[in-house]
């Protein structure tokens, strides 16, 4: 397990807006029933697929290359039979296990869709891909895209009362967001950074969103906004206003154009939560 301690000195970054850009289509997030937890109880994370409001489909096990609880303890990693579905959404069950600050990560295998230029256009203006979107429409030649795609999610959760460091596991994950600090240290009114990863390094002037449930804003075409938009700064860091108290999530599509016989863009989505009171 690494664990990456953000020291402060983190630039701020100028929020983009306050309500901007759609979340996309189909984001994954994992919302547990309980962010704070009792040591030794039974508990259940549910994973999203669709937005942070409203999931579309349950995701099936032979799609999710890594599913693992992080603590102090070290790392355990579920069995499938842990799982359980309903008709729109996933479920985890596990025990909380001794008591300190844990991080649950699921990652999914890459999949590769096809579609039309003007459908990829539509899609990177719902999703808010920007910088794809620029370089695609100055200099686009292709007839049809393909994107090779996986997503790679956790959620932070609090057992018992004793605060610990692995809410800044690093899981190995293509892309990842790591908070400099530990959020159920923090209160209403604080602010958080983080730290984006992409392949273990920092992924500078990448663009980030973050919300809570409960935010009700929705663009023209339906799409829902977020609380913030900002850019990482060269050191993929970044940090913002814990201004309700709610289910926070950060999320991102970290996309790039590749030189491969099977696809031509590849994007690594990347979603955390944790609750702030």
């Amino acid at each position: 397990m690494k664990i990456n301690r953000l020291a402060g000195g983190y630039a701020i970054l100028t929020l983009l807006a306050l309500a901007s850009a759609p979340v996309a289509a189909h984001e994954m997030f994992l919302k547990p029933a309980n962010s704070e937890q009792l040591p030794n109880s039974q508990e259940v994370v549910r994973l999203i697929n669709g937005t942070f409001d409203k999931s579309e489909n349950a995701i099936t096990r032979d799609r999710m290359a890594d599913v693992s609880i992080v603590s102090g303890e070290g790392v355990t990693r579920p069995r499938s039979s842990d799982w359980y579905d309903d008709d729109n959404s996933s479920y985890l069950r596990y025990d909380s296990g001794a008591g300190g600050t844990k991080v649950i990560g699921v990652s999914t295998k890459p999949r590769v869709i096809t579609m039309s230029p003007d459908d990829f256009v539509a899609y990177l203006k719902h999703d808010g891909v920007l910088d794809t979107l620029q370089e695609f429409e100055a200099g686009n030649t292709l007839k049809e895209v393909r994107e090779r795609y996986s997503k790679h999610i956790r959620t932070v959760v609090q057992v018992g009362d004793e605060k610990t460091e692995s809410y800044a596991a690093q899981l190995d994950y293509p892309v990842e967001i790591i908070l400099d600090r530990n959020p159920y240290a923090l209160r209403f009114g604080d602010s958080i950074g983080f730290q984006v990863l992409y392949r273990g390094k920092p992924a500078a002037r990448q663009l980030v969103r973050a919300s809570y449930e409960g935010f009700h804003g929705h663009d023209d075409s339906g799409g829902h906004i977020n609380s913030y938009d900002m850019r990482t700064d060269e050191n993929g860091r970044a940090t913002f206003l814990l201004n309700n108290k709610a289910l926070w999530y950060i999320s991102l599509i970290h996309m790039q154009k590749i030189d491969d016989p099977d696809a031509d863009y590849e994007s690594n989505w990347a979603t955390i939560t944790f609750r702030v009171d």
